[in-house]
């Protein structure tokens, strides 16, 4: 449509051009014949006709319209239907109940035992051995000795020195130390001695002890149980048999080996 309105205007333009140019060369004959003076007739020129140069107008881009996206529709949704909360049932809470219950009965409170206290020792010295001294150690019976070996402790069982001892009755006293650590010795002649623990030899302080049983040189006086022990006889009726009839057996050489302790 816009092509044809411009094709018409273009025609249009060309007709009115055209008349134009044909009434120029009659009005320049009219004016020759005007007056009486020979006027010099000037030539004719034609005039350029005006050449119409048909330009071509660009026909307009044709801009395609985006077609409208359909648009979904929207579903209905549907309404929530109400929904009739139940109401909590009420429980009823049972009142408490007085319950009987039984009351514990105290127990008396335990006395704690009083710490037992350590028994003071009745004696300073106890006897700790006391043994007649074995054949073969005393040199048989021709070249036997006759000597008391007295050994003195402390309480740990380590040697004790300077304690005097002796018989009791009070015939001789030994210190301990003399015939080695807590060792001394007292010569046993025809006769029995008991020894005894009697005091410190440094400070005099009297010793309360045990004393031992008599240590004799003759068999009449030793118990069968230490002459078997020792190796004299083999057994209670063996020493029996020998005291009857060999009473002197090794008369005057036995010895034997006594062990004090102190208690504290």
């Amino acid at each position: 449509m816009i092509r044809l309105r411009h094709t018409f205007l273009l025609i249009l333009i060309g007709l009115v051009l055209g008349c134009a140019s044909q009434q120029t060369p009659l009005a320049m004959n009219q004016v020759k014949n005007v007056g009486t003076q020979n006027i010099e007739t000037p030539s004719y020129s034609p005039t350029p006709s005006r050449t119409l140069t048909r330009t071509s107008t660009p026909s307009p881009t044709h801009t395609t319209s985006p077609s409208p996206t359909s648009t979904a529709t929207p579903t209905n949704t549907p309404t929530p239907t109400s929904t009739r909360t139940p109401r909590p049932t009420v429980t009823p809470t049972p009142s408490p109940s007085a319950t009987a219950t039984d009351t514990p009965t105290p127990v008396p409170p335990t006395s704690t035992p009083l710490p037992t206290p350590t028994a003071t020792p009745d004696v300073d010295f106890r006897l700790a051995s006391w043994r007649l001294w074995p054949l073969e150690l005393n040199s048989g019976c021709e070249k036997g000795m006759h000597t008391i070996f007295i050994i003195v402790l402390d309480a740990n069982g380590a040697p004790l020195d300077g304690v005097v001892v002796g018989d009791s009755w009070n015939n001789v006293e030994e210190v301990s130390g003399r015939k080695g650590p807590g060792r001394t010795e007292i010569n046993l002649w025809a006769n029995a001695m008991e020894i005894t623990v009697k005091r410190d030899a440094a400070t005099g302080e009297t010793y309360v002890s045990e004393a031992s049983p008599p240590s004799g040189s003759f068999m009449t006086d030793i118990p069968n149980d230490q002459l078997v022990q020792a190796g004299y006889c083999a057994n209670d009726v063996h020493c029996d048999w020998m005291r009857e009839n060999d009473g002197y057996h090794c008369g005057g050489h036995y010895s034997w080996e006594i062990i004090f302790q102190r208690t504290y």
